[in-house]
C-alpha cells in the first residue's frame, strides 16, 4: 500500500510541476518546458557553486535527445530561458544575476565544445575539460563586485543616517558580541584616562604625533619616483625659467642673480601647490583615520600638509646648501626672515588645501578643476617675474594675489640689494586672515558630510 501511495504522490508531484512549466512557458514543448522550470530555481538560488548548474544541464542532456546540434541548442536554451526568468523574480542587475548567466554560457561553451570533438558520454561525474580554470576567475570576479557594492550600500546608509541625525548601527555575529563588549570597554577607558588627562575632548599632542608618525610611513612607502619629484620637479622648472633669462641675455633680476632668484620662485610654488593638493586629497584619501574619534577631515588634512612642508624644508636646504658648494646660489641675507615667509606660504596652502578638501567633500568633481585654479594663480603670483618687472599699469594684474606679496617679500629678505617698492605685509596677513577663516567655517560645514571610509 505505502509503494502505491508513493507511486501516487510522485505522480502527483510531476503533475504538479509539468502544469507549472506549462503555465510559465506555455509556448515551449511541455518536456522543454520542464526543464525550463527546473532551472528557474538556478537564478535564485543564491549560491555561487557551478555544480547545479552543470548537474541540470548533464541531466537535461541525458534524458532528451542529444544527438546533433540543433537538439542540444534547443535545451541550452530552454534552461538559459528558465535561469532568466529565475533572476528576474529577484534582482536581473544584480552581481548574482550576472554571475549565473556568465555560469551557465561557460558550462554550454565547453560541453558544446568537447561534444562536437568526440563521442561524449553525459553521465553524473562527467566534467567538461578546464572547466574549473574557466570558472575561478568568474566567483573570484563576482566576489570582488559583491565586496564593493557592499561597500558602497553601507556608504550610502551611513551618509543618510548621518543627514538623519541618526546612529548607524550593523548586525553584529553572535560569535562576536563578546569581543565587541570587550572593546568597548576598552574603548570607552581610553576615553576617560584620555579626557581625564588633557580636560577636553580634543586630539591631544600624543594623538598629532601619532598621525604625523603614521602620515610619514605612508610617505616613506610612495613610490621612489613620486618622492625623488619632491626634489627633481623644483629643479626642473627651475631650469625652465633660468634658460629663459639666460636665452635673453639676463643673468641678474633687480639686483639677483637669476639662479637663486629662480630656485627661491620655484620652490616655493611647488611647496605650495603639493601642500593643497594634498591636504585636499587627504579629505577622501585617508577617511579610514575618521573612525577614531581623536581626528577630523580637518586635522587629518593639515598633518598631510604639514608634513609636505618639512619635506620642502628639507629640499630646501638640499637645494641652497648644495647650489652655494656648487657656485651656482648665494646664501640667505636674513635666514629668519626667508624661514618666517616660507612658513607663512606654507600655512596659506594650508589653509587653501581645506578649503578645497571641504569643497570637494561636497562636490566631488571639485579636485578635477583645482590644478588649472593652480595653474592661472602661478601666473599671478611672482614665481616667474616679480612686479617691478611690469609696467606701472600691469602690476595690479600680479599684485591682487597674496601670494604674490609673500614671494615678493620672501626674496627681500634672501637678498640683500632687492626691496620689493610693491608688496604689502599688511595686505598677506589680511588676505591670510581671511582665508583662515573660510578654512575654519567651510570645514565646519561640511564635517557632517565627511564619512569615514
Amino acid at each position: 500500500m505505502s509503494k502505491t501511495e508513493d507511486r501516487i504522490a510522485a505522480w502527483r508531484a510531476r503533475r504538479e510541476q509539468q502544469n507549472a512549466a506549462r503555465e510559465a512557458h506555455g509556448d515551449l514543448p511541455l518536456h522543454l518546458a520542464v526543464i525550463a522550470a527546473k532551472g528557474e530555481s538556478l537564478g535564485a538560488s543564491g549560491d555561487e557553486s557551478a555544480e547545479p548548474i552543470l548537474a541540470l544541464v548533464l541531466e537535461s542532456l541525458r534524458s532528451e535527445r542529444h544527438e546533433t546540434v540543433g537538439e542540444r541548442r534547443r535545451i541550452y536554451d530552454a534552461i538559459a530561458r528558465g535561469v532568466e526568468r529565475g533572476v528576474d523574480r529577484g534582482d536581473p542587475q544584480s552581481d548574482y544575476a550576472e554571475l549565473r548567466r556568465r555560469q551557465l554560457r561557460a558550462i554550454i561553451r565547453l560541453i558544446e565544445a568537447d561534444a562536437r570533438s568526440r563521442m561524449v558520454e553525459f553521465t553524473p561525474d562527467y566534467v567538461p575539460p578546464g572547466l574549473a580554470e574557466t570558472l575561478k576567475p568568474l566567483v573570484k570576479g563576482f566576489r570582488r563586485r559583491k565586496k564593493l557594492s557592499d561597500q558602497k550600500e553601507v556608504t550610502r546608509a551611513r551618509r543618510e543616517a548621518i543627514l538623519a541625525d541618526e546612529a548607524y548601527t550593523i548586525a553584529v555575529p553572535v560569535d562576536e558580541e563578546s569581543d565587541l563588549l570587550q572593546l568597548r570597554e576598552l574603548l570607552a577607558q581610553a576615553d576617560a584616562k584620555r579626557v581625564a588627562r588633557t580636560g577636553a575632548d580634543y586630539p591631544n599632542w600624543r594623538a598629532l604625533r601619532a598621525l604625523l608618525r603614521y602620515q610619514f610611513v605612508l610617505l616613506k612607502s610612495e613610490s621612489r619616483v613620486a618622492l625623488l619629484w619632491t626634489l627633481i620637479g623644483p629643479a626642473v622648472l627651475m631650469a625652465l625659467l633660468m634658460s629663459v633669462y639666460f636665452l635673453a641675455g639676463v643673468h641678474s633680476v633687480l639686483n639677483m642673480d637669476v639662479p637663486t632668484f629662480s630656485m627661491i620662485g620655484t620652490t616655493t610654488w611647488f611647496m605650495f601647490r603639493n601642500v593643497i593638493f594634498r591636504t585636499t586629497a587627504s579629505f577622501h584619501a585617508q577617511r579610514a583615520l575618521l573612525n577614531f574619534r581623536a581626528y577630523s577631515p580637518v586635522v587629518v588634512g593639515v598633518t598631510q600638509g604639514l608634513i609636505y612642508m618639512a619635506a620642502y624644508s628639507v629640499v630646501y636646504v638640499a637645494l641652497i646648501g648644495g647650489g652655494y658648494l656648487a657656485g651656482i646660489f648665494t646664501l640667505p641675507n636674513n635666514y629668519p626672515g626667508v624661514i618666517f615667509w616660507i612658513i607663512c606660504i606654507g600655512f596659506a596652502g594650508l589653509a587653501v588645501g581645506v578649503i578645497f578638501g571641504s569643497i570637494s567633500v561636497v562636490w566631488h568633481y571639485f579636485p578635477r578643476f583645482a590644478p588649472a585654479i593652480e595653474r592661472a594663480l602661478q601666473m599671478v603670483s611672482s614665481v616667474i617675474l616679480v612686479s617691478e618687472q611690469l609696467p606701472v599699469e600691469y602690476r595690479p594684474i600680479v599684485l591682487w594675489s597674496p601670494l604674490s606679496h609673500a614671494e615678493q617679500l620672501l626674496r627681500s629678505a634672501y637678498f640683500e640689494g632687492y626691496k620689493s617698492e610693491d608688496a604689502d605685509p599688511t595686505y598677506f596677513f589680511v588676505c591670510f586672515g581671511f582665508l583662515v577663516l573660510a578654512a575654519m567655517i567651510s570645514q565646519r560645514l561640511v564635517r557632517s558630510r565627511s564619512l569615514p571610509a
